[in-house]
């Protein structure tokens, strides 16, 4: 809505821009140029009506934006870490004991696949976490994503899904989804994970 609405108000700020360009225009055979100071009833009208439209849209998405970040997910949820870095995403999803082990910041290594700093050795939780470097969640099932960042600010972005969460270092962010298969538009398939910042090459 927002994208229809701004592009009917594109076109007809050009059409206004070409209409003032042809017909102010020089047309020589000494032709008196006219200027015009603004007209103060009109500045405020377009200011009024801007704003209305902004506040109205606002209004308008508000809903969808509390629903994804004031409530939490339906019970029963999947839940699955995403970890950003340079230059990929890893995902991590409870084993059969349904639970998260804990992460240690020290035993962070790249070099061995521990992206997450797991203790597999001493930790219970631990040892069934699954990590991957490719997000698979299953078709009308709620899903609960827990985003950090290991280095720098990143942006998940599904555009199918049209999901969508900067992800900040120091913050644990969740956020909440179902993909529907209407969403889908009745195609399962494998789609892009995108970063939206400027984090490096590409």
């Amino acid at each position: 809505l927002t994208l229809i609405i701004t592009a009917i108000i594109l076109v007809l700020a050009h059409l206004g821009l070409a209409l003032f360009v042809m017909t102010y225009r020089d047309k020589g055979a000494g032709r008196k140029v006219i200027y015009s100071h603004g007209n103060n009833k009109l500045e405020a009208t377009w200011t009024i009506a801007a704003a209305i439209l902004f506040i109205g849209l606002n209004l308008m998405g508000y809903r969808i934006w509390a629903k994804m970040y004031f409530t939490g997910p339906q019970p029963g949820a999947m839940q699955i870490e995403v970890q950003g870095q340079q230059f990929a995403w890893y995902f991590r999803y409870p084993g059969p004991d349904g639970k998260f082990g804990p992460t240690h910041v020290e035993k962070v290594d790249d070099a061995t696949g521990n992206f997450f700093g797991l203790d597999r050795e001493h930790d219970a939780d631990s040892k069934d976490d699954i990590v991957t470097a490719t997000l698979g969640i299953p078709v009308d099932r709620p899903i609960e994503l827990i985003l950090r960042s290991q280095d720098v600010t990143h942006g998940f972005f599904v555009r199918e899904l049209r999901l969508h969460q900067d992800v900040v270092p120091g913050m644990m962010i969740p956020i909440h989804f179902t993909a529907t298969d209407e969403a889908l538009k009745h195609q399962d398939g494998r789609y892009e994970i995108v970063c939206t910042q400027l984090c490096g090459l590409g």
